[in-house]
């Protein structure tokens, strides 16, 4: 009879792949990947900023969410800052700076700016911005 219940029921997550678990074995929170605007490190921890204006820190370095989300849309462009590409609205390439949704302003080091630059120009990512010159 519960067997039955619990099949009938929807999953609580639909596609796992699209949602990040934060938090610990006993206590945690599931996240949408798309509303991950950025990660910025904090030594060894990292604050994840979402699209609702919340943070959320993790236990892990911004290594780990650099290596899990190699496949998706999102590039690392500092040392301690990995952005959502699809958040991506404007890229200042002479301060070296991106605006992201929300009214962050974050640093693109010097290493990384060819690489955003030629992203940019090659249009691989698929989201509205602008490059001020």
């Amino acid at each position: 009879m519960i067997v039955e219940k619990r099949k009938k029921q929807k999953p609580l997550i639909e596609d796992k792949h699209s949602y990040l678990r934060i938090g610990s074995k006993h206590k945690g929170a599931y996240i949408k990947k798309s509303q991950i605007i950025y990660v910025k490190a904090c030594e060894s921890y990292a604050w994840i900023y979402l699209k609702d204006g919340s943070k959320v820190l993790s236990c892990k370095a911004i290594g780990f969410y650099e290596e899990l989300f190699s496949d998706d849309n999102f590039s690392r462009i500092h040392r301690s800052y990995l952005i959502n590409l699809s958040h991506l609205k404007q890229y200042e390439p002479r301060y070296r700076l991106v605006h992201l949704n929300g009214a962050h302003v974050l640093p693109v080091s010097h290493r990384k700016n060819r690489m955003i630059s030629k992203m940019i120009h090659n249009q691989e990512f698929n989201t509205p911005f602008r490059v001020a010159v």
